[in-house]
């Protein structure tokens, strides 16, 4: 992957307002371009699903997380109960805790109003976390903020982009081509963790594509929760005694 174009010195000394543009010309690149392509196959899947213009919208605005919004339509529109509805969401939108954990506190120093980061808990998205958490170690602390929003300012405006175009151009698209849009932003997430720095990272991704497929022959519904555990499990405690069989070799 490529590394963001600006160096950490020239990023030490610059204003909110610099640090806000530089968000918007990160979030502008690839993770646009992927965003819309992989909501564009989301607008058309809720045309498909008999869902209005104006529910794809208020969905993506009030949610903000593919997977959960894929859960919503399959099971809304199959005729599920809200509970179970709400059940899947729920599981699938689970991984943003972590993420938000460890992201918020990062981007705290020098708010005025902190109250402010949780509205901006709801923007994180997977594409926010790795960018702004790569980073962070070249923004001094007060400008983080600033960054994040810019980024994510970007990232929602094409997702907005995607899922109008994908509903009025439903039909239009084939539909095979269609569903491959929706998976067009998770490969991206598998090749940005592929290029993380750190023995447990790769372990995680190596562990959790091998168990995966296994696993989802085992049980479908379960398959993917389960591979992630097993994965980030596994690749935890191997990082750990190999940090601790190198330290013994100091």
């Amino acid at each position: 992957m490529n590394s963001p174009s600006h160096r950490a010195g020239e990023l030490s000394d610059i204003s909110q307002r610099q640090a806000y543009r530089i968000g918007i010309s990160d979030g502008s690149r690839l993770p646009a371009a992927l965003l819309i392509i992989s909501l564009m196959g989301f607008g058309s899947l809720c045309r498909e699903s008999g869902l209005s213009l104006d529910f794809a919208v208020v969905q993506l605005v009030t949610m903000w997380a593919m997977p959960g919004q894929i859960a919503f339509v399959e099971l809304y529109a199959t005729g599920n109960s809200m509970f179970a509805i709400v059940l899947a969401v729920a599981m699938a939108n689970a991984r943003f805790m972590p993420m938000t954990a460890t992201l918020m506190p990062l981007l705290r120093p020098g708010m005025r109003q902190p109250a402010w980061l949780y509205a901006m808990s709801h923007l994180v998205s997977f594409n926010a976390w790795v960018w702004v958490l790569r980073r962070c170690p070249e923004l001094p602390p007060g400008r983080r903020a600033a960054y994040y929003m810019g980024f994510v300012t970007m990232t929602f405006l094409a997702g907005m982009f995607g899922t109008l175009a994908g509903y009025l151009l439903a039909g239009v698209v084939p539909g095979n081509v269609t569903l491959a849009m929706v998976f067009v932003n998770i490969v991206y997430f598998v090749l940005m963790l592929a290029d993380a720095r750190g023995l447990a990272a790769l372990l995680a991704v190596i562990a959790g594509a091998i168990a995966g497929p296994f696993l989802h022959m085992a049980t479908s519904d379960w398959g993917l929760l389960l591979s992630g555990v097993i994965g980030g499990t596994l690749a935890f405690v191997v990082a750990r005694v190999w940090r601790g069989i190198k330290a013994e070799h100091v």
